[in-house]
């Protein structure tokens, strides 16, 4: 009879401990929401909101929609870079890189944006490019390429993309989108200024 008593005065203890807990917080719950306890409340909350800032903070230095497509991520810093070593088989110049998403997790419709040290380090970065790709390659089709004020932009397509890339200044941009979204889209990007990136950069 000593055992079941004991275990009897520890399953009352622990019950009036989740009484008393419940009742500093302002609520009651029943038995089966006890498990609610194992996640530390201020630890949960505090790393929500501090992740939803860095969230916003990223997003405002991007353009928020191109046409109907929404941002819904970004990647950027190392991360970021490594991706796009990757897609290019080699590390590339040193800078600071973003990649963001439009539409949903699974979209295809990416902007890459690399934020370089200077001018000239941007241009010499996109003129090899286009070079490389003038005739086209075995993923992209010969590049197309048109004057918009001192800026040359280039247009090529492949994996049932279309591609736009061009610089501003010492930032590179590049995107791909659907083809059925592309007019909508390549003139809103157009029309942001990329140049805030610097300011986050210099920060």
């Amino acid at each position: 009879m000593k055992t079941p008593l004991k275990v009897c005065k520890f399953i009352i203890s622990i019950l009036l401990f989740y009484i008393m807990v419940a009742g500093c917080l302002g609520t009651t719950h029943s038995s089966a929401e006890v498990t609610l306890f194992k996640i530390p409340f201020g630890h949960a909350g505090k790393a929500s909101k501090n992740k939803k800032v860095r969230t916003n903070a990223n997003f405002n230095y991007l353009p928020k929609k191109l046409g109907e497509l929404s941002l819904f991520k970004v990647i950027l810093n190392e991360k970021a870079t490594g991706v796009i070593d990757k897609m290019h088989g080699k590390k590339l110049d040193e800078c600071e890189n973003y990649i963001a998403y439009y539409g949903n997790n699974n979209s295809r419709n990416i902007l890459y944006v690399s934020i370089y040290e200077n001018s000239e380090k941007a241009k010499a970065s996109l003129m090899s490019m286009a070079m490389k790709m003038a005739n086209g390659t075995a993923v992209f089709s010969p590049l197309i390429h048109s004057k918009m004020g001192n800026n040359v932009h280039f247009e090529t397509e492949g994996m049932g993309l279309k591609h736009y890339f061009y610089r501003t200044d010492n930032i590179l941009i590049w995107w791909q989108v659907e083809p059925d979204k592309a007019e909508a889209t390549f003139n809103d990007l157009f029309k942001f200024d990329f140049a805030i990136l610097n300011n986050k950069v210099n920060r």
